[in-house]
This record gives C-alpha cells, sequence and structure tokens, in this order.
C-alpha cells in the first residue's frame, strides 16, 4: 500500500468524521436545550465576578439528558467542548416570565473542571438580572446573583403554578416522620472526644421545615434541616445535608435528594406540566438535576471545583 494511498484514506476518513460531527452538532441544535444563566466569582483573588451560560441538558425524544460533564483531566477539558454547540442564543426565564434574550458562545477549551458547559455570553444586550447579590447563590460566600434558566426554545411557562408554602401541621407531621425513616439512626460529636462520635435521640421536633412549595396539581417539595451526623460517617464531622422529600400526585410521600436548592420551574419542553431545576450545592459538587414527569425522573449535570 504506497504512501500517497494511505494518505488520500486519512483524508476520506478526517472528512468523513467532520461531516458527522457537523451532522450532530446539527441534530443537537435542534432539540430543546436548557442551560443557566450564572453570576460566576474569580478563579483568582481579586478577579472580577462574571456572567456566562451553563448549557448543561438536551431534551431527547422524551428524556431529558445531561450534556458531557464527566472530565477528570486537562485533555478532556479541552476535548469535551465539541460535544457542546458551538453558538446558542437563550430565552432568559424566571417564575414563569420571559426576562430576555442572550446569546453565548463554547470556549475552545472549559480550563476548569468548574466550568465544564459554560459559554461566553457574546451578546451586547443588557444581561437578565433577578433581584440583588446574595451568598444564597453562592458555593463559597461570595455574592452573586439569582441562577436563572435560560432554553433554546420560547418555553418558560410554569403551568403548575409552583409555589412557596408554610406547610399545615399535618404535612409537617408526615415530613418528620418520613425525615426518620429516612435517617433512623443519627449521631453528634462527642464532647469529651470531638475525634469520635455519639448517639443523638434527636426528636421529631428537632427537625426543621426550611422550605416547602407546591403546585396546583398537588405535588409538594420540602427541604428538611437537622444539625446531626451520620453514625457511618468516616470523617466524624460533617452534618447531613438537608433532605428534600416530595408528596406526589397520589399523596405518597418519599425522600427526593439531598444537597440542592430549588432553582425554578417551568414547562420548558412544552409538554403541559412542568419541570424543577435544582442547584447542587455539597463540599467540592455543583451542577443541577432536573426533575419531570411528576418527580418519577430526573436528569443530573455534575461537576467538582477542583
Amino acid at each position: 500500500m504506497s504512501i500517497e494511498f494511505k494518505k488520500s484514506m486519512m483524508a476520506r476518513i478526517l472528512l468523513i468524521l467532520s461531516v458527522l460531527l457537523s451532522t450532530c452538532a446539527v441534530a443537537m441544535a435542534q432539540d430543546t436545550i436548557l442551560g443557566v444563566l450564572e453570576d460566576n466569582t474569580g478563579h483568582y483573588a481579586g478577579d472580577l465576578t462574571f456572567r456566562s451560560v451553563r448549557t448543561v441538558f438536551a431534551k431527547n425524544g422524551g428524556d431529558w439528558r445531561p450534556l458531557a460533564d464527566d472530565c477528570r483531566d486537562q485533555k478532556c477539558l479541552i476535548t469535551v467542548t465539541a460535544q457542546y454547540p458551538r453558538q446558542l442564543t437563550w430565552t432568559v426565564s424566571f417564575d414563569g416570565r420571559n426576562l430576555g434574550q442572550v446569546t453565548s458562545r463554547t470556549p475552545d477549551d472549559f480550563r476548569w473542571y468548574s466550568s465544564i458547559g459554560q459559554g461566553e455570553i457574546v451578546s451586547n444586550g443588557p444581561v437578565p438580572t433577578v433581584g440583588k447579590r446574595s451568598i444564597e447563590f453562592s458555593a463559597y460566600g461570595a455574592p452573586l446573583y439569582r441562577p436563572l434558566v435560560t432554553n433554546t426554545k420560547p418555553y418558560y411557562k410554569d403551568p403548575d403554578a409552583w409555589k412557596p408554602i408554610s406547610p399545615s401541621q399535618d404535612l409537617t407531621k408526615r415530613l418528620r416522620q418520613e425525615f426518620r425513616q429516612h435517617y433512623p439512626k443519627l449521631c453528634r460529636t462527642s464532647k469529651a472526644d470531638e475525634s469520635k462520635l455519639e448517639p443523638f435521640a434527636y426528636r421529631d421536633e428537632d427537625v426543621e421545615v426550611v422550605k416547602a412549595y407546591t403546585s396546583k396539581r398537588g405535588l409538594s417539595v420540602a427541604r428538611m434541616h437537622l444539625q446531626a451526623i451520620e453514625c457511618n460517617d468516616i470523617e466524624a464531622g460533617f452534618d447531613i445535608e438537608d433532605p428534600w422529600f416530595v408528596v406526589d400526585v397520589r399523596g405518597s410521600l418519599r425522600y427526593l435528594d439531598a444537597g440542592m436548592w430549588l432553582v425554578d420551574a417551568g414547562d420548558y419542553d412544552n409538554d403541559g406540566q412542568s419541570e424543577v431545576l435544582f442547584s447542587l450545592s455539597s463540599d467540592n459538587v455543583g451542577g443541577y438535576e432536573l426533575f419531570y414527569d411528576d418527580f418519577t425522573r430526573r436528569a443530573r449535570f455534575q461537576f467538582n471545583y477542583h
């Protein structure tokens, strides 16, 4: 086989790969894609905050799927950008309202593990914000603007009409009972020896309902809090992360997840029911979790900060 023939075959292979990549990019661009307009701290001391749009989920058929998020080395942070659309124009929304549009562009590489999926805002108009900067929206204590959902389609209405509530005594009782079912045995740091744990016989009344939301279709979610440690925690000192519980349309109550807070709800695929988006907030973990089909299904986009 001559060298010229080998070169010709290689050129054809590269051409075919280029066409396939272009086809995939076009197909992705036609899907409903969700992102999050974020406010970010700089990567070095003294850096200014900056806005960007993180591309996180795509709707393929009946499923929401996360975009590529599992990078464990620097090479991946460069090559994974090929799996993201090069440029997207987004509708920005909050609480069922259209706040405007922005356009973002995927960089040549993401540089940092925590920047995977983040695109630079390249449009010239104002970038929407809601409220003031707050430490509530920050992983490391610097005040930031609230994250806002972005969609490549003009879908943002919330037909399920999610709203915050003060839970009834009956619901609070049920939530505390479900909390105990999920955490039957908890501990606290021993006062005599801080390197050890001792059993914590907590009362139901010790468990706090931090926040609760309900929809007009009868779904409810609630965030619970108790300062305690799982007894098998080998680190012996990290409190459990606030767990969330969901009441489904049949009235059944179950554990949902922990270490997250609610960003927004909306019918992002225009199927007549709202999806609910949470922000992940755990030690060295960020990202988003999207719940849909009455909380029976979920998609998770996750990254590490370092």
